[in-house]
């Protein structure tokens, strides 16, 4: 009876390999079209997202475009493989019930060529058009899509959903809270000092302390299964961060400081800054952005007398930028204020920003756009690769369990796309970031 039990056994793995065989080569031109779509997509990305990260450095004058290239494409690739594979397994397997697929397999792979196809359509003609915009809403949006056409509302995860909704609202109100504690600090506590460079000199320690520990706990915490650090525990995420926060400190005090030191006063009193000047509403200029109907027209130089309205202009200013839903239009609204008032003039001081004090914070925003392309490679590459891993677990397994674990070539696949597309096109939306949208500096950057 055994051995007829092990006869049938293996009579009936032989048929369901053969099945699986079949299976594979009926899938296999799917899986190429798929994986020549989702590189397109990564082209894009890389063409269009990368400039959040680099497009002020380059705005600044403190990298030149080919510097943030290479920069960014170290960053983003090493992001992409370290930390892609958590995004890409929330994003192939949280937002569906993959269960409502069983037996039709077919229809979940046209459902992620499909979402691959509609997302690389649309961040290419973004690019085209110079528009910065975010892929994480566009692959959502296309996943709930395309499965409402095939299965309704059924196995859509709304919750997990609901979550990434919330995050869309709640990321720029906290970014934009901790940028105004920031810029807050150091405004007074270094811009508006008699002594701008000896001020920032002393707290630049501190700063990087509290940049490379952030950034350190942000990476290591829940991170990477790779270098194995999702088994480290709360406690000695912390304790490393701090470590390597002091550790920057260290070295900032000891050999950023006396270089900075020297390297300011050769700028001496010729230096000059790619901000243009920014006037108070007594009869000077003040340099505005003409904002209409939630787009950025050429930037112009008005004219503001003293007859009070100047307030006016800012509200006019506020109003279309929370109406455009674009998070750089409440930037850029928020930059144009004149302070007209006590409570205006604590956020926005009058005195020209010191060119050799904004000079310090340059080694810091290159620090922290390296971080920030870290970061994009290990969130964006989801965005290309997650249908891509759907489309190769299916055609591996040949079921919809998606069992397997996201490969590591995958992601260094999406990471190869996404740097093409930023060298080949990604000086269009870097210049929009970095120069058109408004003038930037390297203290600004530390303030966004």
């Amino acid at each position: 009876m055994a051995e007829v039990y092990i006869i049938f056994h293996y009579l009936e793995s032989d048929i369901m390999i053969d099945d699986l065989v079949v299976f594979q080569s009926a899938l296999l031109p799917w899986l190429i079209v798929g994986a020549i779509i989702a590189f397109i997509l990564a082209f894009a990305i890389g063409a269009n997202d990368t400039a959040n990260s680099f497009g002020t450095s380059v705005g600044s004058k403190v990298l030149t475009l080919t510097q943030a290239y290479v920069l960014a494409s170290i960053s983003e690739t090493v992001g992409a493989c370290l930390l892609g594979h958590k995004v890409t397994d929330t994003m192939r397997k949280g937002v569906l019930d993959l269960g409502v697929y069983n037996d039709s397999e077919r229809e979940l792979m046209y459902g992620q060529i499909s979402i691959l196809s509609g997302c690389g359509a649309w961040m290419l003609l973004a690019t085209f058009f110079k528009l910065p915009v975010s892929t994480t809403h566009s692959i959502v949006g296309a996943t709930i899509g395309f499965s409402l056409i095939l299965k309704g509302s059924t196995g859509i995860r709304w919750q997990k959903i609901s979550r990434i909704f919330a995050s869309w609202l709640i990321s720029p109100l906290l970014s934009g809270f901790v940028s105004i504690v920031f810029f807050v600090f150091v405004d007074h506590f270094i811009l508006r000092k008699s002594h701008p460079v000896d001020s920032g000199l002393r707290l630049l320690p501190a700063l990087y302390f509290v940049c490379m520990t952030f950034n350190v706990f942000a990476i290591i915490f829940e991170g990477s299964e790779y270098l194995y650090f999702n088994y480290l525990t709360l406690k000695y995420c912390t304790i490393i961060s701090c470590l390597f926060g002091i550790a920057s400190a260290v070295f900032t005090k000891f050999i950023i400081v006396p270089w900075l030191r020297r390297s300011v006063q050769t700028l001496g009193d010729h230096a000059s800054t790619n901000l243009d000047e920014l006037k108070v509403t007594n009869g000077q200029t003040t340099a505005l952005l003409e904002i209409e109907n939630g787009s950025i027209s050429k930037e112009r130089e008005t004219r503001t007398g003293s007859s009070g309205h100047g307030w006016l202009s800012s509200s006019v200013l506020l109003v279309n930028a929370m109406f455009s839903y674009n998070n750089y239009l409440l930037y850029l609204a928020l930059n144009a204020i004149a302070p007209s008032s006590s409570i205006a003039s604590f956020f926005r001081s009058s005195k020209p920003e010191d060119p050799q004090a904004a000079h310090l914070f340059s080694l810091l925003q290159v620090m922290t756009a390296c971080f920030g392309g870290f970061a994009h490679g290990g969130n964006d590459v989801s965005n290309a690769i997650a249908p891509l891993v759907s489309l190769y677990v299916i055609y591996k397994e040949g079921s919809t369990s998606q069992t397997l674990n996201t490969p590591w070539y995958l992601l260094l696949y999406g990471a190869v796309g996404m740097c093409v597309g930023l060298w080949l096109l990604g000086h269009r939306v870097i210049y929009t970031v970095g120069e058109n949208l408004s003038k930037i500096t390297p203290t600004r950057f530390a303030y966004i």
